[in-house]
């Protein structure tokens, strides 16, 4: 039986043993030479009375312990700590470094905690005293690496970089609502059922002015995606901007054609966000705006068309609808060859005139106003060929526009961060759904007619949010800070 339970100055001699075979056998502590019990005793009793220090035991053994500890030792760091963990070398894989987090993660949370850091050894290239293996642990468990030191550690004659690893475990203070973008009145579309196109914020409680950063999921205009919403705005909003997530009007039942109307939802949006900077606490001149797929696709749209989209509200009018600069993720482009066809059926319909799909296909609509845009995409993309990625590289070199392209070798569509948190499902709550779920209870009451078949489909997948399992991928993970690099330098 395992149980997890605080130490006690007894348990240090097990504890020196488990840690003494990391100090003569592995490059894991850069310690090397064996503490005394004495000092060993001594260091269980400082740090536990100031932070958690626990042990793992199975069936009455002891086989692993981990603790937080003080991170660099001045007050104001008061709300982040710095994380150990060590386990026997005959325990390992077994689950218990996952048991042992967890439980300290928790007592963290409660003893009011925001920050968690880990201190990590890291091989140059990996060897017998050495692995990555420590890395790829602690961002199993959620942990981003955040900074590396370059040969700061010698053992066993081998030169060792150090890395730090970080995990958010409170939001710091942010202030979230949800924004209804349309007033009573402004907003019809026959088939929202009660849905409202609506806002979500991620601002930072402070007096700064922020970069504003608007993420707009993708879903191939039929749903809005939960898994590039929250995990998306949560990762710019740590990186100092304050985000928001639209959802706008899509088209799960493909009764009527979309239009306008998620380029009016988006647009409208990006004027709110301008018109009330000051109490968003944003700069109204680091607008920007990130979409993924169909999400792209809406905001290349807003991106060329920024001209055309009138708003109903006089004073709004007034305010610029353009994005200061745009991320396309993995974006839906073209009408043509390389066409996502389900994605222009739920926007035009099926039966659009070559005109409409002109006037959608991104890469037949840039000019020299276009806003910067970073594009990035996969080259195996199996829904949106990156062939929509090379088309709108195109015509923004064409026309003088900056722009940043990166094609990465590998993934399929849908990455959104591609890291730990995403390939864990660790999306949030799903609120981008909730024009689907209107419709799942209007389809469920007999409020719009479907056929039978289409209400077994619909209800066999949506009728509640699925996740796929999947797995990080180390290269495209770096995005955001590649973007960020590009926002701030252009």
């Amino acid at each position: 039986m395992i149980t997890v339970r605080k130490a006690k100055l007894n348990d240090a001699g097990r504890l020196l043993e488990i840690y003494a075979y990391y100090i003569t056998d592995t490059a894991i502590t850069f310690e090397e030479e064996i503490p005394s019990l004495e000092e060993f005793e001594n260091r269980i009793k400082t740090i536990s009375n100031e932070h958690p220090y626990i042990v793992l035991e199975d069936d009455g053994e002891i086989y692993g312990y981990a603790y937080a500890s003080s991170f660099v030792g001045r007050s104001a760091y008061g709300k982040s700590c710095e994380l150990t963990i060590y386990l026997d070398k005959d325990a390992r894989k077994k689950g218990y470094g996952r048991i042992l987090y967890s439980e300290l993660e928790k007592e963290l949370k409660e003893l009011g905690y925001t920050n968690m850091y880990a201190c990590i050894g890291d091989p140059i290239f990996e060897d017998k005293y050495l692995t990555k293996n420590s890395e790829r642990f602690h961002e199993h468990l959620g942990f981003t690496k955040i900074g590396s030191f370059y040969k700061c550690g010698r053992k066993f004659g081998n030169w060792y970089n150090m890395i730090w690893m970080e995990k958010i475990i409170a939001d710091h203070n942010m202030k979230s609502e949800r924004i209804n973008i349309w007033k009573d009145g402004e907003y019809n579309y026959p088939y929202a059922f009660g849905f409202e196109p609506n806002m979500v914020s991620y601002l930072h409680d402070d007096d700064a002015k922020h970069p504003c950063m608007i993420v707009v999921p993708g879903g191939g205009y039929y749903i809005v995606s939960p898994t590039e919403a929250k995990i998306v705005a949560d990762r710019f909003y740590k990186m100092g901007y304050n985000t928001f997530v639209v959802t706008y009007t899509t088209n799960l039942l493909w009764k009527e054609p979309l239009k306008d109307l998620p380029m009016e939802d988006l647009s409208r949006a990006i004027r709110l966000v301008r018109a009330n900077a000051d109490s968003y606490g944003i700069d109204e001149n680091k607008v920007y705006v990130c979409g993924f797929s169909a999400g792209a696709h809406l905001v290349g749209s807003v991106c060329v068309h920024f001209d055309d989209i009138k708003d109903p509200d006089d004073q709004l009018e007034n305010i610029s609808n353009r994005p200061d600069a745009a991320i396309l993720s993995y974006p839906v482009i073209t009408s043509g060859e390389f066409a996502h066809r389900e994605s222009f059926d739920a926007l035009v319909g099926s039966d659009a005139s070559k005109e409409e799909l002109d006037y959608y296909s991104l890469e037949k609509q840039v000019t020299k106003d276009t806003p910067p845009t970073f594009l990035w995409h996969t080259a195996t993309d199996e829904t949106v060929p990156v062939e929509n990625s090379y088309l709108y590289e195109s015509a923004l070199r064409k026309n003088g526009v900056l722009y940043a392209l990166h094609v990465f070798s590998k993934g399929h569509h849908g990455l959104s961060l591609g890291n730990a948190n995403w390939a864990r499902h660790e999306f949030g709550d799903p609120y981008t759904y909730e024009q689907v779920f209107k419709t799942m209870e209007a389809i469920k009451n007999k409020e719009v007619e479907v056929s039978k078949e289409k209400e077994e489909e619909l209800i066999r997948d949506y009728g509640e949010v699925k996740y796929v399992p999947d797995v990080t991928y180390p290269e495209i993970k770096l995005w955001p800070e590649l973007a960020d690099d590009f926002l701030k330098n252009m």
